[in-house]
């Protein structure tokens, strides 16, 4: 499939996090490896942050594709609550070359927390819609063409 800008589509959603602490490691690398087998032939690709019980995911490629697999995710049990924070089309890319990518944000992520505007609790519904794309860029953008790093002490991996 094309890579074109004209179906270019992206989603932004939160959901809250239904794996128990200990489980999540083996959970999410179960959640990135269906991710390498559903997206790459969908021509999805994406971002999944952790964060204080909840996931924070972008989403892009083909706007069928993108809303079939919101629609897996959102019925999938580790997810609860699953909203839309944006959705529509984008001109090009921010994660493409990752097929899907996990990273648990820590205080020390201070350009995604600012951008989340966090203080306090994490609070994804209460960040404005033009915000809520940004806060996945700077993962995208100190993470390399095709890699995917989580800080050392959060092992999470990368889906490619």
């Amino acid at each position: 499939m094309t890579r074109s800008s004209k179906t270019l589509h992206q989603l932004i959603y939160c959901s809250r996090v239904r794996i128990p602490w200990p489980d999540q490691e083996r959970e999410v690398a179960q959640i990135l490896a269906a991710s390498a087998a559903n997206n790459e032939p969908a021509d999805v690709t994406g971002l999944l942050l952790l964060h204080d019980g909840w996931f924070v995911q972008a989403l892009e490629g083909p706007v069928e594709n993108v809303l079939t697999t919101y629609g897996r995710i959102c019925n999938d049990p580790r997810h609860n609550e699953c909203k839309v924070l944006s959705a529509g089309p984008a001109e090009h890319r921010s994660f493409g070359a990752w097929n899907m990518c996990a990273r648990r944000l820590t205080p020390t992520d201070d350009a995604i927390l600012q951008t989340l505007q966090m203080k306090g609790l994490f609070e994804p519904f209460a960040s404005p819609a033009s915000r809520r794309c940004a806060c996945c860029r700077p993962c995208a953008a100190s993470s390399g063409a095709r890699s995917c790093a989580a800080p050392a002490d959060v092992p999470l991996a990368r889906g490619r």
